[in-house]
């Protein structure tokens, strides 16, 4: 009698992962002298007012000015370390994704393979989220307060920003009588005032964007006439953002901007708005936003019996920072360890050029 054995299905395997896309961490990029070997980088400032020359009595002499005027500040990075291990017992375990039907002819080899370029991928896009945190934070405080699972503080940084750049409106927007074209013509006067840069974009959190739609004074500025949704800025195609357009507000023309985009807390676990619902980050496409990486050090080459498994060149879309693969066998042999090194830092070097609202 001849027994026919079963041939059984088997569906591809469906992966719930997406990377971060880096709408915010993009604006900040790496200058010549950016990526370096040691702790701290500095930068000279020079800023200079919009002073105008003054009538003088004739022959009385020049009015004298001063023209070596700067500025030298200092910042360290925070540091970042990601790793993750691949234990020998674990190889007789199916991987998924892989049909349990031919698990055992996969070999030890292609196994480890897998999982090292699956557990840098993790890592990796663990620091390119720790990257947009940073930026996230900056455009809407001016400052830097990172935090571990406990909720302990382990890298804090304040770039002095001015208050009147992080204003709290005086009428919540999804109030009667508030003013959104007003607060937000007030705000880029300050940062025109200050900051020297003609502001041109608007970057929404969901709530005060949808309150924003709904004001009629709104409404009214973006009536056919003025709706022009032809134009995208080519720098953050496919960067998680949605552009809706164009708002004139006063005499400046604003891209307005949407980011939905969000991250695991690291002390809550809940998902958060990289852009908080009630802010409005604003800011000009000239304004000044600068990327640092410090080279991580590195002691003897990675041992030639794994070396095979490192990862090929690590790109993000945040940027080119400098970060330092690594993967190492245990002294028995029974595990390899892989991880991740970085010491990325965003800094605002023109603090005066941007600002935020919180609008409820």
């Amino acid at each position: 009698m001849t027994v026919k054995l079963k041939k059984e299905g088997w569906l591809p395997l469906f992966e719930q992962m997406r990377s971060p896309q880096g709408f915010l961490s993009r604006m900040f990029t790496i200058k010549p002298g950016g990526t370096y070997n040691g702790n701290k980088v500095a930068i000279d400032i020079v800023r200079t007012d919009e002073d105008v020359a003054v009538a003088i009595k004739k022959c009385s002499g020049s009015n004298l000015n001063t023209i070596d005027q700067f500025t030298t500040k200092e910042f360290e990075p925070p540091a970042y370390g990601e790793a993750f291990h691949i234990n020998a017992c674990d190889l007789v375990n199916r991987m998924a994704g892989v049909n349990p039907y031919e698990a055992a002819y996969r070999a030890n080899a292609a196994q480890v393979v897998a999982k090292a370029m699956k557990g840098f991928a993790l890592i990796f896009d663990k620091i390119a989220r720790a990257v947009e945190l940073q930026a996230s934070q900056i455009l809407q405080t001016g400052k830097l307060n990172l935090i571990n699972k406990e909720g302990t503080v382990t890298y804090e940084l304040d770039f002095k920003p001015k208050a009147t750049h992080f204003p709290t409106v005086g009428t919540a927007w999804d109030q009667a009588g508030a003013d959104p074209l007003g607060d937000l013509a007030a705000l880029a006067k300050v940062i025109r005032a200050d900051g020297k840069v003609q502001p041109n974009r608007l970057l929404f959190g969901d709530k005060a964007l949808s309150d924003f739609l709904k004001n009629a004074d709104v409404q009214d500025a973006l009536d056919n006439r003025r709706i022009d949704v032809g134009a995208i800025a080519p720098e953050f195609d496919n960067s998680g953002a949605t552009f809706y357009g164009y708002v004139w507000v006063g005499t400046y023309r604003f891209e307005i901007w949407a980011y939905p985009e969000t991250y695991k807390h690291p002390q809550t676990g809940d998902a958060t708005d990289y852009i908080d619902p009630l802010s409005v980050v604003m800011l000009s496409k000239d304004t000044r936003l600068d990327m640092a990486s410090a080279i991580v050090p590195s002691l003897i080459p990675v041992d030639s019996r794994v070396s095979g498994l490192l990862p090929g060149r690590l790109s993000s879309r945040a940027g080119s920072f400098d970060i330092l693969p690594n993967i190492y066998p245990s002294t028995d042999g029974k595990q390899i360890i892989g991880d991740l090194e970085s010491r990325p830092l965003l800094i605002p070097v023109q603090i005066d050029g941007f600002g935020c609202l919180t609008v409820g």
